[in-house]
């Protein structure tokens, strides 16, 4: 080109020519790989889909025993950094468990308790502790007394030689003449009416109760009753006590505190002795002026019994009016018993230590 002047166009880039095609730029061409070299690539991290692939891994898990086995049952390939599978490894992994099982049995089966030393659970326990966890566990075996084993009543001798083969371990030895013997401390309302009283009356009610002792003496205060425990009482040995005082405390107006300390002495010593005891409510008189004292002291009586198990036998409930005084049939003078009054006391008295096995 030249300029108007008519020389060169040197110095004007907007005039430059402009090429009709960008030149061409040369893409770099990888090299090929070759599949087995492609095949044979190790990964440090590989990815599930590449282990699909059979990739061989840089870093490879080889598989224990356990995993041997597990692969043997699966069917499932196990490769490891050598290759393919080893066959004779695997017989052997198999091998080893199997002998390590045999082994772990044959040592369980020697320990004590293992199965190779019984025949049966059941076998190897004695037939008591069998007979207790069954009476442990069955809802219709016989609920025993919450008493503790001086206090709890032990039933009466059975006359037949398969009734005491089965009695329980726990109940005292009975006496060999198969009977119980019992001593009644008390009053002149034990001691009463003369020649006939309920002491005597609940001897008769059955051949296998046996009053060794009728502790009850006139006019006797609960002080008294405690001081001669060990002549009139332990001096007899018996395996159950009767005890109803109290009526001549509140006559010459001792505080029931001390009445209740009195009686709580006298169920001390006969614990020590292992007897078995039954306290009697004091029974009611023929004023209504007495009876808040009455009613009170026997519910100091009841709380005493219940503290050490005692069962209470309430004979004031059966001869009391609603009102709280006697009933005139079972009182000779308002305050001791008549005989109606007093076999109205064995009767009742015995069907309370009757229906826990006396």
């Amino acid at each position: 080109m030249t300029s108007s002047d008519g020389g060169l166009g040197v110095g004007r880039p907007d005039k430059m020519p402009v090429p009709d095609t960008e030149p061409a730029v040369e893409t770099p061409v990888a090299p090929a790989v070759a599949p087995a070299v492609a095949t044979a690539i190790r990964m440090a991290h590989p990815d599930p889909k590449v282990i699909q692939t059979k990739r061989i891994m840089a870093h490879p898990v080889h598989r224990g025993p356990i995993g041997a086995i597990l692969g043997a049952f699966s069917g499932g390939p196990s490769r490891d950094a050598e290759g393919p599978v080893d066959v004779a490894r695997r017989r052997r992994d198999l091998a080893s468990v199997l002998i390590l099982l045999l082994l772990a049995a044959v040592v369980s089966a020697g320990l004590p308790g293992g199965w190779m030393g019984s025949t049966s659970p059941g076998a190897t326990q004695p037939a008591a502790v069998q007979s207790a966890a069954i009476a442990a566990v069955s809802p219709s075996a016989t609920p025993t007394e919450t008493e503790s084993p001086s206090d709890s009543p032990s039933p009466l001798p059975s006359a037949s030689a398969s009734a005491s083969a089965s009695a329980s371990a726990s109940v005292t030895a009975k006496p060999a003449a198969g009977t119980m013997t019992f001593v009644t401390l008390g009053d002149s309302l034990t001691a009463w009416p003369a020649g006939n009283p309920w002491p005597s009356r609940l001897d008769g009610q059955d051949a296998r109760l046996v009053l060794a002792h009728n502790a009850g003496v006139p006019g006797d205060t609960t002080a008294q009753m405690l001081a001669r425990f060990t002549k009139d009482v332990a001096k007899y040995d018996p395996q159950v006590l009767f005890i109803l005082g109290g009526t001549n405390d509140l006559g010459h107006n001792v505080a029931q505190a001390t009445i209740i300390a009195n009686l709580r002495a006298i169920i001390v010593a006969a614990r020590a002795r292992k007897m078995r005891i039954f306290m009697l409510t004091i029974p009611p008189q023929n004023k209504t002026s007495s009876s808040a004292a009455i009613t009170s002291l026997n519910v100091a009586i009841t709380h005493l019994a219940n503290g050490y198990k005692i069962v209470v036998i309430n004979i004031h409930a059966i001869l009391s009016t609603s009102t709280g005084v006697y009933q005139a049939k079972y009182t000779s003078d308002g305050l001791h018993f008549s005989s109606l009054g007093a076999q109205t006391v064995a009767n009742y008295v015995y069907s309370r230590i009757h229906r826990l096995g006396y």
